[in-house]
């Protein structure tokens, strides 16, 4: 697909992400990752039911399936301190550098809190920075090429002074921040599409911390979960709640309605996809009933209504706690990717 960012756009950010770029060659493809994605703790990590290594199978799957070599994937540096404190306070992250307790209060894992911080730090909280880099790139990468995926990220539960929900840092507002400053104010309206079961709270917080009038948030959640942040929900514009048990046929109509009414109400220079997995059946923390051939259906729904209006988008793929949601984010994607004929298949993978 053709880019839709001017050229003058694409170029002036490169400078901005000198400090991100781990691996980016002549034949890299809009699509970031990085190995230390995949948190581990010596099996601690099962506690939780959010799969902490699906983005590696991810990767390997579509990879298998033909549609790239890993060496063509962006591989993202470590965002740094300066980074964070564009959004996140100096006491927050003090607090969570130091404070094992904290990071497992975070990420709902009392077990961390006993452990060494030096290997909290190295196992968790380092590679959280990678997935914040990761959609800081993404975000750039999508201007250039019309869209990218970052195979992580997503932590829309994080804000400024706190985070939550496995989501040690709001991403999603770092990365537009940084984007609206390399672009020079060129890319400055945002579209948030939050389709993650749980309300995205984190980066609505920021939004209203931020006074940020240039980001429309359309959020479809699971009203009857946690966080049922009423605070956060002021900051809301396209407002879709479900409830426990939607299945396929409102789901897509839900979402249908809401697409409609964004991009009729606002119009974005970016879009963010926080494509979450956890409206999938037998998913232990979203208690919907939508299938994986409705997921995918979402998806291309999502795609289709962003490239038809002409702007790039960008996705993350955020929380999914059902045994196959690897599985079935592989299978969203190869569908994309079909579909819209984002990537060729090469026959010599």
């Amino acid at each position: 697909m053709g880019r839709c960012s001017r050229p003058d756009t694409a170029k002036a950010i490169q400078p901005h992400y000198k400090q991100l770029i781990g691996n980016l060659g002549a034949q890299a493809l809009p699509i970031v990752y990085s190995d230390v994605y995949n948190i581990g703790f010596l099996g601690i990590e099962r506690m939780h039911p959010f799969d902490s290594r699906k983005f590696g199978k991810v990767m390997r799957a579509l990879q298998n399936e033909g549609f790239f070599n890993a060496e063509q994937l962006v591989a993202p540096t470590e965002a740094t301190q300066e980074m964070l404190l564009d959004v996140h306070t100096q006491e927050y992250l003090d607090s969570i550098n130091s404070s094992p307790a904290q990071i497992a209060s975070i990420c709902e894992l009392g077990a961390l809190g006993v452990l060494p911080n030096a290997v909290v730090q190295r196992n968790l909280n380092r590679p959280m920075r990678l997935h914040v880099a990761g959609t800081m790139l993404a975000v750039g990468l999508a201007l250039e090429h019309g869209w990218s995926i970052n195979l992580g990220g997503g932590m829309h539960h994080a804000s400024y002074d706190t985070g939550g929900g496995w989501c040690v840092y709001d991403d999603w507002t770092l990365a537009l921040r940084m984007l609206r400053r390399a672009s020079q104010g060129r890319v400055q309206k945002a579209l948030m599409i939050d389709l993650d079961v749980h309300q995205g709270n984190g980066h609505e917080r920021d939004k209203l911390h931020f006074q940020d009038d240039d980001l429309y948030i359309f959020d479809m959640y699971n009203c009857q979960l946690w966080p049922a942040d009423s605070k956060a929900k002021a900051a809301i514009d396209c407002d879709k709640p479900i409830v426990s048990g939607t299945g396929d046929a409102e789901y897509l109509a839900r979402l249908a309605e809401g697409l409609a009414a964004s991009f009729s109400k606002f119009s974005p220079d970016i879009v963010l996809y926080n494509a979450g997995t956890d409206i999938l059946v037998g998913d232990p923390l979203g208690a919907c009933k939508v299938s994986a051939e409705a997921v995918c259906k979402r998806d291309e729904m999502v795609f289709s209504a962003v490239l038809e209006s002409g702007v790039p988008i960008c996705m993350a793929l955020s929380g999914g706690y059902a045994k196959d949601s690897a599985k079935v984010i592989t299978q969203c994607l190869s569908h994309l990717f079909n579909k819209f004929q984002l990537i060729q298949k090469s026959s010599k993978l």
